[in-house]
Formats: C-alpha cells, sequence, structure tokens
C-alpha cells in the first residue's frame, strides 16, 4: 500500500508540476493577450483620430475650392470689366484725336465745323462710356479746346476758305 500511495504522490507532485508550468505559460500568454488589446485600443484610437483629421482635411479642402473658384470667377469678372472699359477708353482717345485733326485741318482754313461738332459728340459719347463718373468735367473741358478760345468753331470768314 505505501507503494501505492509513493506512486499516487509522484503522480500528484508531476500532475503539480504541470498545471505551474501550465498556470505560468497561461499568465504569460495573458500578458501578452493585455499587451496586444492596449495596443489594439490605441490603434483604434489613433485610427478614429486620423479619421477625424482626414475629414477636417476634407472639409478645409472643400471649402479653399470653392473659395478658388469663387476668386477665379471674381478675376475673369474683373478682367471682363477692365478689357471693356480699355475698349471704351481706346474709343475715346481714337475720336479724341479724330477731333484734334479735324480742328488742325480747320485751323489751315479749311471749313469743317459740322465735322468737328460730329467728332466733338462722338467723343462726348466716348467720354460717357469710359468714364460715366466724369460727365461733367468731359463737357468743360471740351467747350474750352475751341480754336478762338471762346467756344466758337466757325473762325472768321477769311479762315474759311
Amino acid at each position: 500500500m505505501a507503494d501505492g500511495w509513493k506512486i499516487k504522490m509522484d503522480r500528484l507532485a508531476s500532475v503539480e508540476l504541470q498545471i505551474r508550468v501550465a498556470k505560468e505559460k497561461a499568465d504569460k500568454l495573458s500578458q501578452l493577450n493585455d499587451e496586444l488589446r492596449a495596443q489594439l485600443s490605441s490603434a483604434l484610437v489613433e485610427r478614429g483620430a486620423l479619421g477625424s483629421e482626414c475629414e477636417a482635411i476634407k472639409a478645409r479642402l472643400c471649402t479653399t475650392s470653392t473659395d478658388a473658384e469663387e476668386m477665379v470667377a471674381q478675376y475673369t469678372t474683373d478682367v471682363e470689366a477692365a478689357e471693356a472699359s480699355l475698349k471704351t477708353t481706346v474709343d475715346y482717345v481714337r475720336r479724341v484725336s479724330r477731333r484734334e485733326t479735324l480742328e488742325e485741318i480747320h485751323a489751315r482754313g479749311f471749313d469743317l465745323s459740322s465735322e468737328i461738332e460730329e467728332a466733338k459728340r462722338l467723343e462726348v459719347e466716348a467720354k460717357k462710356l469710359s468714364d460715366p463718373e466724369d460727365e461733367e468735367g468731359s463737357k468743360g473741358s471740351e467747350e474750352s479746346e475751341s480754336p478762338d478760345g471762346a467756344g466758337n468753331w466757325s473762325g472768321s470768314g477769311e479762315d474759311q476758305a
């Protein structure tokens, strides 16, 4: 019977050793599992933060894109307005040049009063188109530019050959 108990005690010691080894392995695996869970939680938090940051960047991109499109549209409108203004200014300068040429011819004795008056009228219209805010100033300056200084374009009878 003593041999039976000895065999059973040896088996019990062997089982206890196996249980202790298994428990140590289980503890190590539990610790590893806890570390992996912590890393997973950290990765999930980081992923959430990156997702939020990505959404914020997308929103800023949309806003920036919209702002850029609005700026391009405004610049296009401004360029078109500047081109139109430039065209009317060029037309005005061309008409002023024509009137001055007619005045020079008139000063040499040719009667071009009707042509000069028509050129002045067209010049005033062109000035109004090119600078609508300066309507009063343009009328006064044109009258003061007449050859005899009195606003009279007919000149003397001798000048009109």
